[in-house]
């Protein structure tokens, strides 16, 4: 079985979690739910539903796997963070006004924004009362309240990150310590409480959790750059594409150092963008050549590169075995290459 087919065979397997933690539910709320899961479509002009990802599952029961856990055991606990990641999109999407999720409408695009926040929010209700079935999966009624900490702790730290960077929309004074500080909280939190909680489940050491989780933060914020340099190369190399988060402002990383280590000229180029009220898909075409001039992508890149071998060396440091760190490193490879 190669590396890919087990990680499919494990989303396969938190999907499968997830949908009998719904399945007692019958209100068109639930709906809702099924539908931003990709379980269901709005008609048959959708064509046919396909289930979204399930990093974040995967990457718990990766863990858990890797430190030599029952899987079986742990899959209340991959399907909890995966309904809180899911909760913090249906929230990112209103947020950000975005129509789009998947190439498919948005929940709060098809149903409005209040009902959209009514189903994130039951998502993240799900999500604790899953960690709940640990128990009747042979788990000590102390580990499992262990569980909810953990996750109530990462949702918590998801949403301060988030108000890190609705914050940040409107201002020019970011520095790169607080864009790192942001996408660790809000990238970061939940992969490092994916990783803590399948360890956690495998009785591994506190020592061990704390290496898990810094691996985590980590691992997010690379996810978060690669997403922000994404973001710059199609804006650039596709004249019909306009950036959703630029036209917000969203201060991406190599816009974050233009501001901070670019001279005053540099500074006004990209105020005469910034300070705008409005902007347009043309000023974006502009934003792009200062950061082209003052070396910031690269710079952007560099970072996201040290933040993977950091995490990488934080799982080296636990003393997995060979190949459940082979496992572990090989899952975190995939993610980076999606």
């Amino acid at each position: 079985m190669t590396s890919q087919t087990r990680f499919d065979d494990l989303a396969s397997r938190v999907d499968s979690e997830i949908r009998e933690v719904l399945s007692a539910r019958s209100t068109r709320l639930y709906d809702i739910m099924a539908y931003h899961l990709g379980w269901e479509n709005r008609s048959e002009q959708d064509g046919p539903a396909t289930p979204t990802d399930r990093r974040h599952g995967v990457l718990c029961l990766v863990a858990n796997r890797a430190a030599g856990g029952d899987t079986d055991a742990a899959l209340p606990a991959a399907a909890a963070v995966e309904l809180v990641e899911k909760f913090c999109q249906i929230h990112d999407d209103v947020q950000g006004g975005k129509p789009k999720r998947d190439d498919r409408d948005a929940v709060w695009w098809v149903w409005g924004p209040a009902q959209a926040i009514n189903a994130g929010d039951g998502m993240h209700a799900l999500a604790r009362l899953s960690l709940f079935q640990l128990l009747d999966r042979g788990v000590e009624a102390e580990m499992a309240f262990r569980a909810v900490q953990a996750l109530d702790e990462a949702s918590l730290k998801a949403c301060e990150g988030r108000f890190l960077d609705l914050q940040a929309q409107e201002r020019v004074d970011v520095s790169v310590d607080s864009y790192l500080k942001m996408a660790t909280d809000k990238e970061g939190a939940l992969y490092s409480c994916a990783l803590e909680l399948g360890a956690m489940l495998a009785g591994a050491s506190d020592e061990s959790l704390e290496l898990l989780r810094q691996a985590g933060a980590e691992f997010g914020v690379a996810l978060h750059i690669q997403h922000d340099l994404s973001e710059l190369s199609r804006t650039v190399s596709a004249s019909e594409y306009v950036s959703e988060d630029m036209m917000n402002k969203k201060k991406l990383l190599p816009i974050v150092m233009a501001f901070e280590s670019g001279t005053v000229h540099d500074r006004r180029r990209l105020g005469d963008v910034y300070f705008k009220r409005v902007l347009e898909p043309s000023d974006l075409q502009g934003l792009t050549e200062v950061l082209d001039d003052l070396g910031t992508i690269d710079k952007s890149r560099e970072l996201l590169e040290q933040r993977v071998a950091s995490a990488k060396a934080s799982i080296a440091s636990i003393g997995l075995d060979s190949a459940g760190g082979e496992l572990l490193n090989s899952y975190i490879d995939s993610l980076m290459e999606a």
